[in-house]
């Protein structure tokens, strides 16, 4: 029964990472971001944010009607100038959205102390609005950042493929000793 409920675990892992791989191979190489179901994940790489967000945090951002945002949310964009074109940038609205000729234009800033107001960004542009941190997977996305955690991801790997292989291996011995 072990055995079964093992194998059972093993192909569902396997099954799931191979899965996830791929989605977000795809979806990287068609040079977009990630999402399930309008649920966007993103890891804080900057302390522009601070105290807010904090450099590793890992945030979920849910695509948003261009009405639905206003001062005081913060919001995932790709910038379209700077050092940080064409890449993601979490601030926070801080005026109330300007609509000409049917665009929607935000003014966003970092919360650090000091930080200077963005160029402003149009609807276009913003991924989604700000939810929630997720701090389980952002500890273990930190935790397999580090040697020690990239040791023991690659290792649990090759447990899992090395049992689905041995057990594999014994499978088809006894087929071959039952002919």
């Amino acid at each position: 029964m072990f055995k079964k409920i093992m194998n059972v675990i093993s192909v569902v892992v396997i099954v799931i990472l191979v899965a996830l791989v791929l989605f977000f191979l795809v979806s990287r190489i068609m040079g977009e971001t990630p999402s399930f179901f309008g649920n966007y994940i993103f890891r804080v790489s900057s302390d522009s944010m601070e105290p807010t967000l904090k450099v590793g945090d890992v945030i979920l951002v849910h695509s948003a009607e261009p009405e639905d945002i206003k001062n005081g949310d913060i919001v995932t964009y790709k910038s379209k100038s700077g050092s940080m074109y064409g890449r993601e940038v979490t601030h926070r609205v801080v005026e109330d959205p300007e609509i000409k000729n049917g665009t929607y234009y935000y003014q966003t800033q970092g919360d650090a102390a000091g930080a200077p107001l963005d160029k402003k960004i149009t609807y276009d542009q913003i991924e989604g609005k700000y939810v929630r941190k997720l701090e389980i997977i952002g500890k273990f996305f930190n935790f397999i950042s580090t040697p020690v955690g990239v040791i023991v991801f690659v290792g649990a790997i090759i447990l899992l493929f090395g049992y689905e292989l041995i057990s594999l291996i014994v499978s088809y011995k006894k087929i071959d000793s039952e002919e």
